[in-house]
Parts: structure tokens; sequence; C-alpha cells
């Protein structure tokens, strides 16, 4: 069996210096940090410090050298093995027509010494937290390995003309690409996004702000008026000063997280690569995918733009990182319109269908929520009135409490009914030809296209008087992720599910 390459020893400890001394901190903050301690303790301290840097930084060489003599991997006739582990020993072996997806990853301490990690996933949801296999190496042996397993997983062997059949769609005349200009709209869209949350947050905080201002010039609230205006305005400050961060945080995303994004078709299979610091491929047959979801959010939607992304098991995952999300972009940012045309190219299947239903009631999506909110309500006021009756506080502030409850409850309605007008439009459900597509969400528009042959599970929810009225929620069950298997559509008419359960039954 083959051990992992060296890079891997000197890559890890590199970034364990970092964590090493994080962990050093951690336990020794108290006393860095205590307001009694003064130069000639800390100086004093420091040999202890070091002392216990190079303890802690120790182990993690003793741990690197250890997995890297523990683990490796080989590729026999009919599967992968791979071993793995210090305490806890793992030994993996996995079937190569099994292979489900195989992922390769590059940060920036591996590009430093040439190595890259390659994953390979079988898609069991069983396993879907972490990938069966694990292999370190050179990041040219990755790229060898990769197309190699690509080539077994089919049960055959790549010759010289299928690898002339590769199509990068990323090209002067690709399909897609992500250029400068697509990230820096990508990025302002995402800021417009952050900006309408924050412009509206701002004119409820300036009204909230002028009454607190007129009722201290009256002086009906006192010290409780002061309190609560410092309290809006320093919520204020945090909103603004998180836009600063979000717009930075997004030009970083776009530029680097995305860079030099392409996808590589090649036959039946899929080839996803992207990132600067850190460099992701994901490969995946055309047959393992289980689902296509396109996204959009409201600022996206007045501006005609849209994600696309993949259900994958496998794919979507990560070993070090499970929320990983880009892991599962097909295209981070187009044309809500090339939508059509793009999956037409890469995965024709997948083209949605314009909707056959749509919600039939707006009523029932308030209902419910009218109810909860106006109960969750009375019971707020009481629990805070009538303390306050009970010590005699004055009735200008009792009031104050009553209207500004009332007003958050107000508040709260309002948005529910205006994310339940988008709901209303949005919802709807279209079968055809084996192939389903379900549109829902409110304020941020989602589409999920997927096979018959996915679908595990249908349900009905409802009440009485829905049920009377002839209408229905419907949940979908896919073979997808165990953390988003279910495809919510609302308020649809009751006979629809019919026409579902006959696609369960062929």
């Amino acid at each position: 069996m083959k051990r992992f390459d060296k890079g891997y020893i000197y890559s890890s400890l590199l970034s364990d210096l970092f964590s090493s001394f994080v962990v050093v901190f951690i336990f020794l903050k108290d006393f860095f940090l205590n307001e009694e301690a003064n130069t000639e303790d800390i100086v004093t301290a420091t040999p202890f410090l070091m002392i216990a840097f190079a303890v802690v930084y120790l182990c993690f060489i003793a741990y690197r050298i250890l997995y890297y003599r523990t683990s490796g991997y080989e590729l026999t006739e009919k599967e992968i093995k791979c071993n793995r582990g210090v305490l806890l020993r793992k030994r993996s072996v996995l079937d190569y027509k099994k292979v489900h997806a195989i992922n390769k990853k590059q940060n920036l301490f591996h590009r430093l010494f040439g190595i890259a990690i390659l994953t390979v996933d079988s898609g069991s949801t069983n396993t879907s937290h972490q990938a069966e296999i694990t292999i370190v190496e050179k990041a040219k042996t990755v790229d060898a390995l990769l197309d190699e397993l690509n080539a077994l997983k089919e049960g055959g062997v790549r010759t010289a003309a299928d690898a002339k059949e590769e199509v990068l769609l990323s090209d002067k005349d690709s399909l897609y690409r992500f250029t400068s200009k697509k990230k820096l709209l990508y990025t302002l869209i995402n800021i417009l996004s952050t900006a309408f949350c924050i412009a509206v947050f701002g004119v409820l905080a300036i009204t909230v702000i002028g009454i607190c201002k007129l009722m201290l010039q009256l002086d009906t609230l006192g010290t409780w008026g002061e309190y609560f205006l410092v309290a809006v305005l320093i919520t204020v400050g945090a909103m603004l000063l998180f836009s600063v961060f979000s717009f930075v945080g997004c030009m970083i995303h776009s530029f680097v997280g995305y860079h030099d994004f392409n996808i590589t078709k090649r036959g039946n299979d899929i080839q996803i690569s992207f990132g600067l610091l850190e460099r992701h491929t994901n490969a995946f047959s055309y047959d393992r995918i289980k689902a296509v979801k396109i996204s959009q959010s409201l600022v996206q939607r007045m501006l005609g733009f849209a994600v696309i992304k993949l259900e994958v098991i496998g794919y979507t995952n990560d070993s070090e990182n499970n929320n990983a999300a880009d892991l599962g972009v097909l295209v981070p940012f187009c044309k809500y319109d090339e939508i059509g045309e793009i999956l037409a190219k890469v995965l024709p299947d997948y083209v949605p269908d314009k909707k056959q239903t749509k919600s039939v009631s707006y009523f029932s999506f308030v209902s419910w929520f009218a109810l909860t909110l106006g109960i969750v309500t009375g019971v707020v006021m009481l629990q805070a009135i009538l303390p306050m009756l009970l010590f005699g506080v004055s009735s200008s502030v009792i009031a104050a409490v009553a209207a500004a409850i009332a007003g958050v409850g107000a508040i709260i309605f309002a948005v529910k009914a205006l994310s339940a007008v988008l709901s209303y439009q949005n919802n709807g459900i279209a079968v055809n030809n084996g192939k389903i597509t379900a549109y829902y969400g409110s304020f941020t528009k989602n589409v999920t296209v997927f096979m018959a042959k996915n679908l595990i599970a249908a349900e009905n929810i409802t009440t009485p008087l829905r049920k009377k009225a002839g209408i229905t929620s419907l949940v979908m069950h896919l073979k997808t992720n165990a953390l988003s298997n279910e495809v919510k559509v609302h308020i649809q008419k009751d006979a629809l599910s019919e026409e579902l359960e006959q696609l369960l039954i062929l």
C-alpha cells in the first residue's frame, strides 16, 4: 500500500503553527487580558508561553508523522483501498463501479509543497458527512488519479480518442464564463441585497428614534427612553458596520473563491473547478445528479439574475468542511433568461418546465401564522404589563411598552403578509415525462428540477378546512443529501397528489 506524499506533513505543520498559537492563547488568555497583569509579569511568563507553544506544536508534529506512517492507498483490479487515522484507524474499500463523486482540493499551503487532496465518495447517505476515500499526493499524480478513476468507474479504460472529446465551457466560445465584469456585478447585487435589508431597517430605526426623541422632549419616558434610544443607535451602527464587512467579504468571495471558474464536460462526466487560495476540482457522472436547484434572492429577481446549484451526493459534501455550500454551485451567476440555454447544453434533462399549477388560496399562507402571532403577542404583552401594574409603573411607560409590543407584532405580520404574497405567486408544480419541476419560496424564489426516479416519497399536509376546500401542501422526498431531501410546494390542488402517487408506483 502506497503512503501519502510527504508534502502532507510539511503543509499540515505550516498550518498547525497558527493552530498552536490559538490553543495556547485560549488557555492563557485570562492571564494576558487581566487588567492586573503588568509588563514585568508578562515578560516573566514569556518563557512559559514559549514552552507551552513548543509542547502543543510537538503534539501536532507527532500526530502528523503518525498519520503519515499509518495512512496510504492502493488501486487494485476492481477496487480502491485506503487506510488512515491514528488513534481511530479507518480502512475503506470502494468498488470502482460504486464511485459516486471525485473531488480534488488544493489550498495555498498544499500549493507551496505541490500536493493536493483527492476524495472519493460512494454517495451513501450513511457517510454523507465525509468521503470514504482520502488520498494526499502530488498535484500531477492526483490529476492522473482523477482521470483514471473517472474511467474505471464506468467499467472501462479511457482512450486517447475519448480524451479529445473534452469540451471546456469557459473558453471564448463557451457556454458560460464567469468574467471579472460578471463577478463585479455579482458582488454589487449581493451588496444591494444587504443594502435593501439595511434600508428597511434604517427607515424603522429613524421612525423609532424620532418617536423616542419626541417622548424625551415631552419627558414621558425618562431614563427608560434614553436607554432605548442608545440601544437603537448601537443597533444601527452595528448594521452599518456589517454592511461594510459584507461588501469586502462579497468582493473577496467572488474574485478569490470563484477564481478561474470553469466547467469541463467529457463524455458522461462533468468536472467543475474554481478557487484561488483553495482550488476545488469536483468530478461526477451525469447520471449521479439527483436534482438541479435554481435560486433567486429578492434583489436578484428584481434585476433578472439567478444561481444554479446541483444536488449530487458526495459532490456537495466536503470531508473537512460539511458547510462548504459553494461545492454545490453549477453556475454562480447568470441571467435568469439564460438558464434554459445553459442547462440545455450541460444538463439537457433538467431544463425546468413552466408551472402547470399555481397556489389557489392566499389566506392559507397567513391564517395559521396570524393566529399564532396574535396569541404570542397577547402573552408577551400580559407578561410585560402585569409586573408593571404590580410595581406601580406610570401609565405612560405602560402605554409605551404596550404600543412597542403591538408595533413589533404589526411589523412582523406585515413582513409575513408580504412573504405570503410572494409565496402565493411563486408556488407551483409541473410534471412532464417523468420530470418534476417544483416552484416554491417567498423572498427567495427556488425552482427544483428532478426526475421521478429520484422521488422516494410524497405526502400531503392539510387541515380539515383545507381538505374540505380540496387544497393541500405537497412534501416530496428525494434521494439527495440527508439534510436537504425535502421539496415543499404549498397550497396546491389536492388532486395533483394522485399524479405523484402514480409516479411512485411506476
